[in-house]
């Protein structure tokens, strides 16, 4: 069945040339959690956990993104739209993830953008909107980071219904 909206988030390695996803959260519009897990990497053995919140260590005894690849695609070929923050579809399509050219993909990161630079981040997004996102980035879950991005998304959704019906 092809007809759902799902948002997801990706927390990444770093640094670019080898990033690699070390933690994806997916889940529908209404909070049900469809996929929610912390993955062990192939190339990169150390990140600056400042930036996701995922220290190394604890990723070492968890399974590679590639073992759940296939729950992951099933998934996202359900999914006729994606809403996510930074969009990450090149690298979920580096790891072998295909997203169907007819599914849209909107990042919220995109109508938000103020300035273009560091000030469009996901706390921001929250602050602006009024979703409680935790301050202390090891706190934060997959979970926390999706639920923010459903939660703003609803509001921007109701502002636009809003604008359009004046």
């Amino acid at each position: 069945m092809k007809n759902r909206e799902l948002v997801y988030w990706v927390d990444l390695t770093g640094p670019a040339a080898l990033d690699e996803i070390v933690r994806l959260t997916i889940m529908d519009t209404n909070d049900n959690v469809l996929f929610n897990h912390t993955f062990n990497t192939k190339l990169v053995d150390w990140w600056y956990s400042d930036l996701n919140g995922i220290r190394p260590e604890d990723t070492y005894n968890e399974q590679t993104f590639e073992s759940y690849k296939d729950e992951i695609q099933k998934i996202f070929n359900r999914a006729n739209k994606l809403i996510t923050f930074n969009a990450s579809n090149f690298f979920l399509e580096k790891q072998g993830i295909t997203i169907s050219t007819n599914t849209v993909v909107e990042d919220l990161a995109d109508p938000f953008r103020v300035a273009g630079d560091a000030s469009d981040t996901i706390d921001n997004l929250c602050t602006y909107y009024g979703y409680d996102l935790p301050t202390n980035i090891y706190n934060r879950t997959g979970v926390e980071y999706t639920k923010a991005i459903n939660y703003c998304w609803h509001v921007m959704e109701s502002n636009r219904t809003a604008q359009e019906n004046k």
